[in-house]
């Protein structure tokens, strides 16, 4: 009769440690899909102002984006400043993403005022909660 014999390791030194840490972790956050649209916006809007291409047009045609998408992205860049800078230090937990770019310009874009742009990004900044876990949003303010 043939006999197997398997070792088996006791979890012990840095397997256990590795282990035990992965309980206590805290979850990593990611900047938002929305703040890393808002940075390609003001990437492809520096590139067009220096002079790599003539208009937003021929920047579409180049990078393979449509004429409609540029404008897309280019609308984002009519957010007021303040909700722009906080837009761009939003931290999300992995597969949260409490607002995407089409509700972002149909709620902010469609008025020029900036004063009611503040006002709509508050009532969307509430209702993603840091306190509700893992899967909502944190919004990071940069240090004064």
């Amino acid at each position: 009769m043939n006999e197997i014999v398997v070792a088996f390791e006791p979890k012990s030194g840095a397997r256990a440690r590795r282990a035990a840490s992965a309980k206590t972790r805290v979850p990593r956050r990611y900047p938002a899909r929305i703040a890393r649209q808002v940075a390609l916006a003001f990437a492809l809007r520096r590139r067009v102002e220096s002079g790599e291409f003539d208009d937003f047009a021929s920047m579409a045609r180049a990078l393979g984006f449509t004429r409609a998408r540029i404008t897309q992205l280019m609308d984002l860049l009519l957010i007021a400043p303040e909700v722009l800078e906080e837009i761009i230090f939003l931290e999300l937990f992995a597969g949260a993403q409490p607002v995407s770019e089409r509700a972002l310009r149909e709620a902010l874009c469609r008025s020029v005022d900036w004063q009611e742009q503040r006002r709509v990004w508050e009532g969307l900044k509430a209702g993603f909660d840091a306190s509700h876990g893992p899967r909502s949003a944190v919004i990071l303010r940069p240090a004064p």
